[in-house]
């Protein structure tokens, strides 16, 4: 049968959110007869005529499962509408990993009693009959958002660090989706499939990024030093306008060099931000050094800029303010695809941490926390660092962690181009008597088969479930008292007051 996901209609964030986590999908019509040795899974997002939606009884009346979400929860089932600001995972469910989830939007709360819910937290439930998930929230609305807004991460200590980032959790509700999908096709007694989203099998790529705004030639030299004595290569995103030393950088051997700005600035209009780049590219090719990335001011990001970066002919950029701890993608406005691909990071820096007081120890303890959690869920590793806060050693002894533990280190000109490859593939999965077999254009692509219990990351292939050696999955902790992290701090003002300020002062 084919290990393929049905979608009703493919909404610009489902599109996003699917290639992110490389399944085998297609559009499919309720018109047409649906059965479940072609879709795995089906999805949801439409609501349709009573004569469709019989379609989908009958789909689910043969074995079938269903992801319900977006426009079709009030098709089937009795709602009220509740605004809410984040929801929380509950423990021991099968979305126990997810913990807190930045939403900022309304949600269809069903008031049936005739449903199982899932995970209270989440409020994803399942109704009768078949088998099925709903999640009460539009997805491709919450995808598509581009707010920021200044949000605290958690810590283990009273006081955490905040950063302006988006507002939206995607990275969140992206693993809502892929967990959903895992969930139903386990109800059918089938494996779940799809690519793996690094680029090896049993490492987890480590990516270092370095804005040099205000940083002194000494202080890059030291940061160097710290990069090369690690065999790490980094991505330096270079400051030009407060910067006279790109020749220093464009001497620097297996690192990576990018665009951060002239002005350190994010306009509102594409010609100011068009001028502005331009201007830092002309100064670094000047110097010999041809950048493909970019990484804004602030991590701020509007349409106005990726226009500016998209007729640059920018490959990628890095901008927290639109996404952040998630996997790469191609924004979306207007209903259009953007060609410059982002990349989110892990939006506190060691700046941030010392803002908020943070001993030299805990900041280390911070970063390790990050690298650590990632390695557990199998996300990339994207941390970054201003070289003029200094700080070097615990970055030294960072670099001694991620070597140590067996880390692949990449820049982000390596990752953007496989992920670019992989973006394009079209695989195919099918599953019969115990035998996957697999088929998409790629020999540095893997794949990943999840079973209820465990799980293994492996090459394409025909593949004996009872033979290969799998691994069982882990159980990542989430604290308890997680949901202190979106509790009202006066400090949250006072930091947002003097971000614009400093805006202001660079215009």
């Amino acid at each position: 049968m084919n290990l393929r996901i049905g979608i009703d209609n493919c909404k610009p964030g489902w599109e996003i959110i699917l290639k992110q986590i490389g399944v085998s999908y297609t559009l499919f019509s309720l018109s047409d007869k649906i059965l479940p040795e072609e879709f795995s899974v089906i999805i949801i997002t439409e609501s349709h005529t009573l004569e469709e939606n019989n379609e989908i009884r009958k789909f689910l009346n043969a074995g079938g499962a269903v992801l319900f979400s977006d426009d079709s929860i009030s098709n089937i089932s009795s709602c009220r509408t509740k605004k809410v600001h984040y929801l929380c995972s509950q423990e021991k469910t099968p979305f126990s990993e997810v913990g807190l989830v930045d939403i900022f939007s309304t949600i269809d709360i069903s008031t049936s009693k005739e449903i199982d819910q899932v995970d209270k937290g989440l409020k994803i439930f399942s109704m009768e009959p078949g088998i099925n998930l709903v999640l009460p929230y539009d997805i491709n609305e919450l995808i598509l958002n581009t707010a920021s807004r200044r949000k605290k991460f958690y810590a283990d200590r009273k006081e955490l660090p905040s950063e302006i980032i988006s507002q939206v959790s995607k990275g969140k509700l992206r693993k809502i989706v892929a967990l959903s999908l895992e969930y139903l096709h386990q109800k059918r007694d089938l494996p779940f499939v799809h690519l793996w989203h690094q680029p090896f099998v049993d490492k987890n790529i480590f990516i270092f990024r370095l804005d040099t705004d205000f940083c002194s030639q000494k202080d890059a030299d030291e940061m160097y030093k710290i990069c090369r004595k690690n065999n790490i290569s980094a991505t330096w995103f270079l400051d030009t306008d407060s910067d006279n030393k790109l020749k220093n950088y464009a001497s620097m051997e297996d690192q990576e060099l990018a665009i951060h700005c002239d002005k350190h600035f994010v306009y509102n209009n594409f010609e100011d931000n068009y001028d502005n780049i331009q201007k830092a590219n002309n100064k670094l090719k000047s110097c010999g050094i041809n950048a493909i990335g970019f990484a804004a001011p602030f991590g701020d990001w509007n349409p106005s800029l990726d226009k500016a970066l998209q007729k640059l002919d920018f490959k990628y950029s890095s901008e927290f303010a639109l996404n952040y701890d998630d996997l790469p993608f191609f924004p979306n406005y207007n209903n259009k695809f953007s060609d410059v691909l982002q990349i989110p990071i892990h939006p506190i820096s060691l700046g941030r941490l010392h803002r908020s007081h943070f001993t030299e120890d805990e900041m280390l303890q911070y970063f390790l926390g990050i690298i650590k959690e990632k390695a557990i869920s199998g996300d990339p590793v994207i941390i970054y660092h201003h070289p003029h806060h200094k700080h070097f050693d615990i970055f030294d002894k960072i670099f001694q962690y991620v070597n140590h533990e067996n880390f692949e280190n990449m820049s982000m000109k390596d990752f953007s181009k496989w992920w670019k490859q992989r973006y394009l593939l079209q695989p195919v999965f099918k599953y019969s008597d115990k035998r996957i077999s697999t088929e998409y254009n790629s020999d540095n692509t893997f794949i990943k088969i999840s079973t209820e219990e465990s799980y293994i990351i492996t090459k394409k292939g025909d593949i004996n479930i009872d033979k290969i050696n799998l691994k069982f999955h882990s159980n990542p902790t989430i604290q308890k008292d997680l949901q202190r992290a979106r509790k009202f701090h006066w400090r949250d003002i006072l930091y947002d007051i003097e971000t614009k300020k400093g805006k202001k002062s660079f215009r």
